[in-house]
């Protein structure tokens, strides 16, 4: 059964709400601007497809702004912004270059613990050790293919400049 459009926006909402812990309002603004097919959308447009209060509308998308995620841009001839996605092509590599501090964070953690154990509980050190070897080659083989997806983007990002 295929989705529906609001369907997917509220998927996509409840998927950046948690990802980018935006607030519901800002992140269903921003999976509109996803998934419009327009060159970019009014505050008008906005407000009226979530049917929220102009100033929570304002604020999220000064939010979104702020973040750089969106842009605007005027028409000649026409006062009004029109708010659209951010041209940086940047969005998923600024992704995976996230993924790859938290997993780096986390894995020099859990090396730290097994190293306390080693020296201070061996026992513990013993019990632990096949799973967090299992553990710690997960996360290695998943840096592996950050860092190698990385290097692809930024690849991409250098032909384009």
């Amino acid at each position: 059964m295929e989705k529906t459009k609001e369907e997917i926006i509220e998927t996509l909402g409840l998927h950046l709400e948690e990802e980018q812990n935006l607030p519901p309002l800002a992140a269903r603004i921003y999976a509109i601007l996803v998934l419009t097919n327009e060159d970019g959308l009014t505050f008008e447009d906005c407000l009226e497809r979530r049917g929220a209060s102009k100033s929570s509308t304002s604020t999220s998308l000064n939010l979104l702004l702020k973040m750089g995620i969106i842009t605007y841009f005027t028409k000649p001839g026409d006062r009004r912004r029109y708010f659209t996605l951010a041209k940086k092509k940047t969005f998923f590599l600024t992704k995976l270059q996230e993924y790859l501090k938290r997993l780096e964070s986390e894995k020099s953690v859990i090396t730290l613990v097994m190293d306390y154990h080693k020296k201070y509980s061996p026992k513990k050190f013993e019990e632990g050790k096949e799973r967090m070897s299992i553990y710690l080659d997960y996360m290695t083989g998943s840096e592996k293919l950050l860092q190698d997806a990385i290097l692809k983007f930024e690849a991409i990002a250098q032909k384009e400049n």
